[in-house]
Parts: structure tokens; C-alpha cells; sequence
């Protein structure tokens, strides 16, 4: 599948509330699993014989399990090329040496990237603009972007957004 195929996918994927990240995944080829991880690490994706699987942790809340889901999908959507054997992220979203793959070419960069991707996929700005224009409020739309409440605040205050 090539990048335009892939990113009408994700524009897809984006048209309704909450996004539906894990079947976004598995259009993209990848398998998603929840795993026992270290309680420092949210998630991971590995690549084994050109094939990509996202863990994440079992034992985090459901929100922090999509975010995690959306940032991995971030760094293949992405950073394809520097991920090799795979990149594990921390509660923090960094790879570093406590997880199963410490990924030097995933740097702080990087995960800045995957961030703003998750949060762009999870909360796309036109819909976020019309659940403002409804009156929601952060915890209302926390809920129905099936975000947590923090996630929520700063995608909102990072977006420029018109008042009418």
C-alpha cells in the first residue's frame, strides 16, 4: 500500500467521533495486541519480517491505550525508515533503555512528531471546532473524542481556532 493509500485511510478514519484507532491499524497492516509491559512503558511497535505489530500496555486506562495506539501509528506513518527491529515508548512517549527496543534514531524530534500526529488523528481540528461550536465542554469533549481531559486541554489550546 503506498503513502496516498494510506493517508486516505487515516483521512477517513478522521471523519467520525471517537476515531476507531485499532481499525485504522489493522487497515494499515498492523496488528494491534494488548501486552503485560513494564509499568514504564505505554506501548511499542515491531517490525518481524516486514511485518508491524503495536503493543500496548494492559493495565492503562483505555485513553492512554488509543493515544498510544495513535502515536505508534504516528511513527509508521512516519518514521518507517528509522524504526528497524522497533521502537518502545515510555509513559513519557521517549525510547529509552528500560523497554524491549531502545531506538537511538527515534529521538526527541521524533516523538514530538508521533505526538502531534496522535493528536491530530484522535481529535481532528474540524471536528473539534464543531463540538465547540456545540457548546461542549473539555470533559464532554474528552469523552466523546475518547481522549483523557489533559489530552483534550492541550489540543484545544493548540489550536488556532475561529470565533465567530
Amino acid at each position: 500500500m503506498n503513502i496516498s493509500d494510506q493517508m486516505n485511510l487515516v483521512s477517513q478514519a478522521m471523519e467520525t467521533a471517537p476515531v476507531n484507532v485499532k481499525t485504522l491499524a489493522v487497515s494499515l497492516g498492523i496488528s494491534v495486541h494488548e501486552a503485560y509491559l513494564d509499568s514504564r512503558i505505554s506501548g511499542m511497535l515491531e517490525c518481524k519480517d516486514g511485518k508491524y505489530k503495536i503493543s500496548v500496555n494492559v493495565f492503562h486506562p483505555e485513553t492512554r491505550k488509543r493515544f498510544t495506539i495513535a502515536h505508534e501509528l504516528g511513527h509508521y506513518i512516519l518514521h518507517r525508515e528509522l524504526i528497524g527491529n522497533g521502537v518502545d515508548d515510555t509513559t513519557a512517549y521517549r525510547s529509552e533503555e528500560i523497554g524491549k527496543y531502545h531506538n537511538t534514531d527515534i529521538g526527541p524530534h521524533e516523538e514530538t512528531q508521533a505526538n502531534r500526529f496522535a493528536a491530530g488523528l484522535l481529535m481532528p481540528t474540524k471536528l473539534v471546532i464543531d463540538a465547540i461550536k456545540k457548546g461542549m465542554d473539555l470533559d464532554r469533549m474528552a469523552e466523546y473524542f475518547g481522549v483523557s481531559r489533559q489530552s483534550m486541554d492541550y489540543r484545544v489550546q493548540g489550536m488556532d481556532i475561529p470565533r465567530n
